[in-house]
């Protein structure tokens, strides 16, 4: 006779695709490990975090945020950091600001379409000095708050024009035809 396997997930686990679990700030707080690894403290349980998202990156950054364990499966949702205390919001405030760390493009100096892919390179002038990176397509250029732009290469790092309209004749030239 086979046996049959039970899975237990921990209490703070939500059903999957179900409902949405609200982390209720004041009875939270975020750690940060020898390790340099961020737990959750909540319910009397250390939960490893894996990782912390904005729902809103743009619009509302420090709101509505989705924490997840060390396994990828979704702890639940984060208001406002604001409700957490000061020591918790500083760690949240240092995770996202790594992962949605965000160099300013100053100046275009090359962008060129790569004839195998049609992906674009991109040269260019940053606030942390001259980056190159492969743009994959015009799905990963976001003109929707024009002159804002924001530009994601093949690895997920993220770049910002914080006004097209100020960057030199050249750089706007050269950008323009990829945009």
């Amino acid at each position: 006779m086979q046996e049959a396997t039970v899975t237990v997930r921990p209490s703070w686990e939500a059903e999957p695709d179900i409902e949405v679990r609200v982390l209720p700030a004041k009875d939270i707080r975020f750690l940060k490990l020898p390790d340099g690894q961020v737990a959750l403290v909540w319910q009397e349980q250390a939960i490893p975090v894996g990782k912390i998202l904005r729902t809103l990156p743009i619009s509302d950054p420090w709101r509505y945020l989705i924490v997840y364990d060390a396994d990828g499966n979704e702890i639940g949702v984060l208001v406002d950091i604001a409700e957490l205390d000061t020591s918790s919001q500083q760690i949240v405030r240092e995770e996202l600001e790594r992962r949605y760390h965000m160099p300013k493009i100053l100046r275009v100096l090359q962008v060129e379409r790569l004839p195998q892919t049609g992906h674009t390179r991109w040269r260019v002038e940053t606030d942390e000095g001259i980056k190159e990176f492969v743009v994959p397509g015009s799905e990963h250029i976001y003109t929707s708050r024009y002159p804002r732009i924001f530009l994601v290469d093949e690895d997920g790092n993220r770049y910002e024009i914080p006004n097209f309209e100020r960057l030199d004749a050249r750089s706007r030239r050269l950008a323009a035809p990829y945009l």
